[in-house]
């Protein structure tokens, strides 16, 4: 599972559900993330 939350607004701007683990999961939900939100200033935190 993929989540994320603004910090600032406490919004959660986006969640996503993987059949399996692993980088591919990851990279294809950061990509979706970037075409939603603005970036360009975030930190991202993982666990």
């Amino acid at each position: 599972m993929c989540g994320t939350i603004d910090f600032d607004s406490r919004l959660i701007l986006d969640v996503a559900v993987f059949g399996h683990r692993g980088t591919d999961p990851a990279a294809a939900f950061l990509h979706k993330l970037t075409e939603k939100h603005d970036l360009s200033e975030t930190k991202i935190l993982v666990n």
